[in-house]
């Protein structure tokens, strides 16, 4: 499936994305800095800055960089990988669960929690790994985790 090479943002969008990022996340502009920020229909990647990305608008493309970000209704969301690769930068919105958490995750793919968070996309850790991404909602927890991770969760 080939498509057209995604644009990059106006400076004003790249704006709202990083200061979302630092809202949501505490993950600061800077650390994109070596980055461009491409957009699609609704889909954000980030690439790194070159010299050539005019030659390589005309390519018909896959892929482009790291996929970070969906538009999702009216929310950005995150995406697992972009959570795995950035995540460690987070100072907000970032749970470590418990086995027997993750477990039900596992399973239900949602559980019934109450969090010291603020509503919305959240960073979901295990006691050694960002695993990707959750939304929560006051008293529930929704996995957004890849099949891939939730796969290799181990039941104790």
């Amino acid at each position: 499936m080939e498509t057209r090479f995604p644009q990059k943002v106006l400076d004003e969008e790249r704006k709202e994305v990083l200061q979302y990022l630092e809202d949501r996340f505490g993950i600061e502009a800077f650390h994109f800095e070596n980055y461009e920020i491409l957009r699609g229909v609704s889909n954000f990647w980030l690439f790194p800055k070159t010299v050539y990305l005019e030659k390589l608008k005309n390519l018909q493309v896959q892929t482009v960089g790291l996929l970070f970000l969906r538009k999702v209704s009216k929310y950005l969301k995150p995406t697992s990988v972009f959570l795995q690769r950035f995540g460690y930068l987070a100072k907000k919105n970032i749970i470590s669960l418990p086995e027997e958490i993750l477990s039900i995750l596992k399973e239900k793919n949602k559980v019934e929690i109450e969090l010291p968070l603020e509503p919305g996309y959240i960073i979901l850790k295990n006691k050694h790994w960002i695993l990707g991404c959750g939304l929560y909602l006051p008293g529930k927890l929704f996995s957004y985790l890849e099949p891939k991770v939730l796969k290799n969760l181990h039941n104790h």
